[in-house]
């Protein structure tokens, strides 16, 4: 799975990475509860993140998105169902992803992502990052829907796929991570055939990425600083 990432770059370096056409709401930088981008050392779900998607002309813009994919609007008095990945292995076969496979695709800028390896109450924290260029790009899906606490009206969950080498030793899942080249057909509205979509649903090349221990503190969701992705020893 995929339960923490970070994002650290500035707007600029993420809009290139991207090649976003239309910038959209981040215009400018400020608390992340109205919409505006600052650099998070920890990603948690339910918090508002940068999300690249095609609008209705076509043209790539950024979204802030809320981290948990509303599927449907809950009943009066109940809580709405808001997971935050989606199994590669399943997306096709379960009608809760279908439509939004094929027609709300989304990319997931991050600098890096956080998991866990080791037994349940003595779990060690990595943090993997890309070796060969600046961000990853998460694969991802979004619905127009939001809890209505979050102040933004779209949601969205990261893909997750098989482990490559580097994170097979660590965890069984990871996110699908696109190649820039792969941006434009995976964000394109024409692609909505499952069969080819699913082609972009592979592990990502291990050393195109680099791993290393960082502290627990990275567990506890109210820190959130630089200090989270340096490297650590094993106790720390």
């Amino acid at each position: 799975m995929c339960g923490r990432y970070t994002l650290i770059k500035n707007l600029k370096e993420i809009h290139e990475f991207l090649n976003v056409a239309d910038r959209g709401k981040y215009q400018r930088t400020g608390k992340q509860e109205s919409g505006a981008y600052r650099p998070n050392y920890n990603v948690a779900p339910t918090h508002v993140m940068p999300v690249a998607c095609a609008n209705e002309d076509g043209h790539r813009e950024l979204e802030p998105m809320y981290w948990g994919f509303m599927g449907w609007k809950p009943k009066p008095g109940t809580k709405p169902f808001l997971p935050i990945n989606t199994r590669d292995d399943s997306i096709i076969e379960k009608p809760m992803w279908t439509k939004a496979f094929t027609h709300k695709r989304c990319i997931v800028p991050a600098s890096g992502f956080y998991e866990w390896s080791g037994k349940k109450g003595n779990k060690t924290p990595h943090y993997m990052y890309p070796s060969t260029q600046t961000l990853f790009g998460f694969a991802g899906i979004y619905s127009n829907l939001a809890p209505e606490e979050s102040t933004v009206g779209r949601s969205y969950s990261i893909i997750t796929t098989s482990p490559n080498k580097l994170m097979e030793n660590i965890h069984d899942r990871m996110p699908v991570i696109l190649h820039p080249s792969e941006f434009d057909d995976w964000l394109n509205p024409d692609h909505q055939d499952p069969k080819f979509l699913s082609d972009f649903l592979q592990p990502y090349p291990d050393d195109a990425m680099k791993e290393h221990i960082v502290s627990k503190a990275v567990g506890d969701v109210r820190n959130n600083e630089k200090g989270l992705i340096q490297k650590a020893d094993l106790f720390s």
